[in-house]
């Protein structure tokens, strides 16, 4: 069964989108070929396939490029849109081609496509300079985004939807920040065109990237309402995922719950940090706000605090452990007594520093526990790591007296040293319980 693990992942998610079966359905298949879930729950390799595509195909479009940019100056206009129009025929004919040959290589196959849309966005540009295309620059990168969607979702294709995201994180922070044009159907894109199809296919590597993108892709939207939002905004969707990790650990896709939870420690986490330095800034109330700028604060908070109501009110979704309650419980912390009344017109300057600092600390101390507790030495490494930084950035800002500051790293390194007694008597232990065992 292990052997098949591939083949039956594919199987089940064309199924899924042919509507043979329901999400329960696939539910209960993967329930019964236990080997199937742990091989899922390891990953398939997507990032490999992604990156490989990606990378490949684009040295290999840019090699093709700066082969006929060498006598690009010297060739007739027609040869040189013979040289595009070929050159996008050949990949994806090519690709096409293979594809009906039942043992081809489904990778290779994605990356003569990939090359294909490579040489059709270097086309879009070559086209504008042979006819000298007066045009509003950023629209080339929109119609490229376009046509990788459109790939992204016929083959599909996760790598043509992860080339979809970045080109459409591009079109939208040149329109913000080079010409002051806000443009919000760029997150609606995400959410609806490219979310869908990362959770059809399983895909945790597209998953992870459009989790990553929509924060960033939102806050270009909101700097139309001014850049001191940014930081609320930013804590109101990123504190989301891990209400939302725990709503889709009892769904169809599980395993995406481990993507929510890694994405939301790698945005939430630097955004805690730095507020321990800024706290939040004093923000106009919600009330207000002229027209429909009050939108763009209310929809994510609007998503807090139904993803935060739906995980905490269901039994199956809610917290059971004391750890996850600490968790979750820093996360609440956070919004509530920081996110929530700066955005209800209530100066927390101090207090959301304060909480920044606790929190920051505690996130810090947990992680020290889940790693010695558990045995996980990058969890453990992350939580000393933080303990360091944190000590080093209030080194001046609370204690100016040279005593205080050598006790408080004559503390630290103290506790750091515990910290590695307490990892290896654990582990230890646990070497000494596996022959009982």
């Amino acid at each position: 069964m292990e052997n098949n693990n591939p083949w039956l992942r594919a199987e089940i998610a064309q199924w899924l989108r042919e509507g043979i079966i329901n999400d329960q359905q696939a539910n209960a298949l993967y329930a019964r070929y236990p080997a199937f879930v742990a091989y899922r729950a390891k990953g398939d390799g997507a990032w490999g396939r992604v990156i490989f595509a990606l990378l490949g195909a684009g040295v290999f479009g840019l090699g093709v490029i700066l082969l006929f940019a060498y006598n690009w100056d010297g060739m007739d206009r027609y040869v040189k849109l013979a040289v595009i129009g070929l050159g996008l025929l050949g990949a994806h004919g090519s690709a096409l081609l293979l594809a009906k040959n039942d043992k081809s290589n489904p990778r290779v196959v994605e990356s003569l496509h990939m090359l294909g849309t490579m040489l059709f966005g270097a086309g879009i540009w070559l086209v504008a300079q042979i006819y000298h295309f007066d045009v509003h620059y950023p629209d080339g990168f929109l119609l490229w985004c376009l046509a990788a969607l459109s790939l992204a979702w016929a083959l599909p294709s996760v790598a043509h939807g992860v080339l979809a995201t970045i080109l459409l994180l591009l079109w939208s922070g040149l329109e913000t920040f080079e010409f002051g044009r806000h443009v919000p159907i760029a997150s609606l894109v995400l959410l609806l065109a490219l979310l869908p199809l990362a959770w059809l296919q399983r895909s945790a590597s597209l998953l992870a990237v459009l989790l990553l993108a929509v924060p960033l892709s939102y806050s270009f939207t909101v700097s139309g309402i001014g850049e001191k939002y940014f930081f609320a905004v930013g804590l109101l969707l990123v504190g989301s995922y891990f209400a939302m990790a725990r709503l889709v650990a009892v769904s169809a896709y599980p395993a995406s719950a481990k993507v929510l939870t890694l994405c939301g420690r790698v945005l939430w986490l630097p955004l805690i940090f730095v507020g321990t330095f800024t706290g939040l800034p004093l923000l106009s109330g919600l009330y207000e706000l002229a027209g429909f700028d009050s939108l763009y604060i209310l929809l994510p908070l609007l998503l807090a605090l139904v993803s935060w109501g739906a995980a905490l009110l269901r039994a199956s979704t809610r917290p059971a452990l004391a750890e996850q309650w600490v968790d979750s419980g820093l996360v609440l912390l956070v919004l509530t007594f920081s996110v929530l009344p700066s955005l209800l017109g209530a100066d927390v300057s101090d207090v959301s520093r304060l909480v920044f600092n606790v929190a920051f600390l505690a996130y810090s101390l947990l992680f020290v526990y889940r790693g010695t507790q558990h045995l996980q030495a990058r969890v453990l490494s992350l939580g000393c790591i933080m303990l360091v930084v944190l000590g080093a950035a209030r080194f001046t800002d609370l204690f100016q007296s040279l005593l205080a500051r050598s006790a408080i790293f004559l503390l630290l390194g103290l506790l750091l040293f515990i910290i590695g007694l307490r990892y290896s008597k654990q582990s230890t232990r646990r070497k000494l319980e596996k022959p009982r065992a």
